[in-house]
């Protein structure tokens, strides 16, 4: 169970308050990139006419639905430490820019110092 003073991975994954840095939110998309890819892989590798074929791509299909409701939650609190407005989440959902927005959340430095949503990046608002 988490602490006040260490956030779990609910707040992670499917919170929207507060703030998170760089590496956490790198993380968790390779976290999310990483466990679809398992699940592809076994889909892929599954002979169509066995009925594990649709087991995995049920739970390709699951972790993709989960997994973007996720992304949507880190990158509202990645954009919240760059003090940015929460919209510009929609940018990745554009395809043409989707890469370069996914890149610059990563790489693009959080405000230093409190700003609006939080003292500190990677906790909750408190």
């Amino acid at each position: 169970m988490a602490s006040p003073d260490q956030p779990g991975l609910i707040w992670l994954f499917f919170g929207w308050s507060g703030r998170l840095s760089r590496l956490p939110y790198a993380l968790a998309w390779g976290f999310w990139m990483a466990l679809a890819a398992a699940f592809l892989t076994r889909m892929v590798m599954t002979p169509h006419d066995e009925p594990a074929f649709v087991t995995w791509t049920l739970l390709f299909f699951a972790v993709g639905v989960v997994s973007t409701v996720s992304s949507v939650m880190l990158t509202i609190k990645r954009l919240h430490d760059m003090a940015l407005p929460a919209p510009l989440v929609l940018c990745l959902f554009v395809p043409a820019i989707s890469i370069f927005a996914l890149i610059a959340f990563m790489v693009w430095p959080g405000t230093p110092g409190p700003n609006a949503h939080g003292l500190v990046p990677d906790r909750p608002k408190a």
